[in-house]
């Protein structure tokens, strides 16, 4: 079993850099940046930290430069505001949100907008509230779909269908939890398309027959999932996570 990760400080020549380390049953130290800007490094248990750290210092430079384009891309992206007329992701599609004053209080959509309605349509907290509760029942029926949907493909190789736990995450799209029967997916892939989130379904559904990211595990993604390369590379481009 892996051990749980632990943060580190490591001194380069390019200052100190703290990163999580995490022992685990791997061949090589693997070194990752993640969205959020923190380092994570796993490392077979008999690597001592001296060099593990000399690692981390070759590789600083690449550090740095990882940290500050995901920061770069942060900066970029505004806070939403939902208020009449603002731009929203639904499924890869721009949507509208379109609010209007009515004594009925809904959330609709159609192809091209979601109707927010309300009494008081300069209520900005209210307007939000009513988005983000219509959003979290669509976003668990939709990600709940393709998630039974792509786990039909995984059924004769002896999976369960998981549960399904849905929440934010700034880092990652999804997780396997395979002692528990369990894929986490991230809140906000209701904003990519279809194909998109069934990449990360693929992805976590093979976990429970590879609990790595060795050569064997990428070889069921290939099979399971063909385009998952270019599925990443849409998502990554569409939904920026902060």
């Amino acid at each position: 079993m892996a051990e749980t990760g632990k943060l580190r400080r490591a001194e380069t020549s390019s200052g100190a850099i703290e990163y999580i380390l995490e022992r685990k049953k791997v061949k090589n130290i693997n070194l990752h940046v993640r969205r959020d800007c923190t380092v994570y490094v796993s490392a077979p248990r008999y690597v001592p930290v001296r060099e593990i750290e000399c690692f981390i210092a070759e590789k600083s430079r690449y550090i740095l430069q990882a940290q500050e384009y995901y920061r770069s891309r942060a900066e970029a992206v505004p806070r939403p505001v939902y208020t009449d007329g603002a731009a929203v992701k639904l499924l890869g599609r721009d949507m509208e949100l379109k609010v209007i004053q009515s004594d009925r209080q809904q959330v609709t959509s159609d192809d091209e907008r979601i109707y927010i309605m309300l009494k008081d349509a300069a209520d900005t907290e209210r307007i939000e509230r009513l988005y983000s509760q219509w959003l979290a029942k669509r976003c668990s029926e939709e990600l709940t779909a393709i998630t039974q949907e792509v786990w039909q493909d995984f059924q004769p190789l002896g999976i369960h269908l998981p549960a399904l736990k849905i929440r934010t995450m700034k880092a990652r799209w999804g997780s396997c939890h395979y002692g528990k029967g369990m894929i986490v997916l991230n809140r906000r892939l209701i904003e990519a398309p279809p194909r998109c989130i069934a990449h990360v379904v693929a992805h976590e559904l093979c976990h429970f027959i590879y609990p790595n990211h060795s050569a064997d595990f990428y070889a069921l993604l290939d099979r399971m999932s063909p385009d998952w390369r270019s599925a990443k590379t849409e998502l990554e481009r569409l939904v920026i996570l902060r």
